[in-house]
């Protein structure tokens, strides 16, 4: 359960409910039984040391390793966005051109810092 804590945090710096939690420990299981073993360890060692998981997400992607992660990723972006606690971080609410193109370009640079940051965090993950 620690990892579905640390994952919820990565996206949405809070605590993780009980109802994502139950549900991502059930279909956790189908992800990880489709997984080779290779995979499998380095994963967890990721999870288990890494200080970002977000940034190591982002470079898994972006560098096609630790899809695992990012499968966990996408889970629990899907189970949450049911939760209307979550209903900010999937619907913007205001229509302000500028406002758009401020949180596009920041949300463009975030990226870019999580990236690099992702890729120093994976040097020591051997290439799956």
């Amino acid at each position: 359960m620690t990892e579905a804590r640390k994952i919820y945090f990565a996206i949405f710096r809070r605590a993780i409910p009980p109802i994502v939690a139950e549900r991502f420990a059930a279909a956790n299981e189908r992800l990880e039984r489709a997984a080779g073993p290779r995979e499998l360890a380095e994963h967890r060692r990721i999870v288990a040391e890494c200080a970002d998981l977000e940034a190591a997400e982002v470079a898994g992607r972006y560098t096609g390793r630790l899809k695992l992660l990012t499968r966990k990723f996408r889970l629990m972006v899907y189970l949450a966005e049911t939760l209307p606690e979550n209903q900010p971080f999937f619907v913007n609410e205001t229509s302000s051109f500028l406002t758009g193109l401020w949180q596009g370009f920041a949300g463009g640079v975030r990226t870019i810092f999580k990236l690099l940051k992702g890729v120093w965090l994976l040097r020591g993950v051997a290439r799956g």
